[in-house]
């Protein structure tokens, strides 16, 4: 059954999902240092190395100290296994074929739908340790802890850019798609699913119970997959084969400018070039006519001398 099948990768369970959700974040990760930093091939083969773990797999080294974690990447021999591999790949294949294969669009669909599962595992899991450790310390304000398991999940799509970019290079253009991005998935995820007693969760559970029962599903499974399914329309979108790098979800006046504004622009364009061609033909007219003007003169002249010689 399609559905089902579509349920299951959208939920992350089939075979081997950890491994393809690990070497696709890892391939993503060297392709944008390949492509970025190291596009002139200058970057000593270790720097470049070491950036494409930071890069894809910032969040896993750096978000779980907060809790007090292990992270990941030392407990998990795939994330590191994963890493070497894509390096060799994207870097050190004969005639830049692991390269060139990566860099196809069928390829790069892939990565991106992998790479986004792993995101969407990791915020609902990071979500989920935050709780179990909070759970029994709510503030005397509400029954279940709100900030901490939302943060924490947040957090974890901006470590590998706040260790690469800096603190003020990652927030300098406002609050990163990222962050935005963490924070609607964890919240609705944690109210939904952790806020048992909350009027917050309450009233989460309230709008999504017709369609969870509608669906057959739980609810667990019901925000997963709809949580699976934001993250891999939005990062579909952003790839340069369809709207590009400027598409945020959260900006909804965004995107409907760019489908707005894209054609007038066309014709803007066209609207100067056509201006442009007419100056320049006015003007290439009005030194042709000079031209014929000073000759005719000279011509005169030469008559007018004959006459009188």
């Amino acid at each position: 059954m399609v559905v089902p099948t579509v349920f299951e990768f959208l939920l992350g369970n089939f075979p081997f999902s950890a491994e393809v959700q690990s070497i696709c974040m890892a391939l993503q990760g060297a392709m944008i240092i390949r492509n970025g930093i190291n596009k002139d091939g200058k970057l000593d083969w270790f720097h470049a190395f070491a950036k494409g773990i930071i890069i894809a797999y910032g969040g896993a080294l750096f978000t779980p100290l907060w809790m007090g974690r292990p992270t990941p990447m030392l407990t998990n021999d795939v994330s590191m296994a994963s890493c070497i591999l894509a390096y060799i790949i994207v870097n050190c294949m004969p005639l830049d074929m692991g390269y060139n294969i990566a860099g196809l669009f069928p390829t790069r669909l892939i990565v991106v739908m992998g790479s986004q599962l792993f995101r969407t595992m990791g915020i609902i899991k990071f979500v989920s340790i935050a709780y179990t450790a909070l759970k029994d310390s709510p503030s005397v304000y509400y029954p279940t802890p709100i900030f901490g398991p939302i943060l924490n999940a947040a957090i974890l799509g901006n470590m590998g850019s706040f260790f690469a970019l800096g603190f003020d290079g990652h927030l300098k253009g406002g609050m990163p798609l990222p962050f935005q991005n963490g924070l609607f998935i964890a919240s609705l995820y944690h109210f939904t699913i952790n806020d048992k007693d909350g009027k917050i969760g309450e009233l989460f559970r309230f709008v999504l119970d017709p369609a969870v029962e509608a669906s057959g599903l739980s609810h667990t499974e019901f925000v997963t997959i709809f949580a699976s399914v934001f993250m891999q329309t939005w990062a579909i979108l952003k790839m340069p084969d369809f709207i590009g790098p400027s598409f945020n979800p959260f900006n909804p006046f965004g995107v409907l400018s760019y489908f707005r504004r894209t054609p007038v622009q066309g014709v803007k364009k066209k609207v100067v070039l056509a201006k442009s061609e007419i100056l320049t033909n006015q003007d290439n007219a009005g030194v042709a006519t000079n031209v014929e003007n000073q000759k005719k003169k000279k011509r005169k002249k030469k008559k007018s001398k004959k006459k009188k010689d």
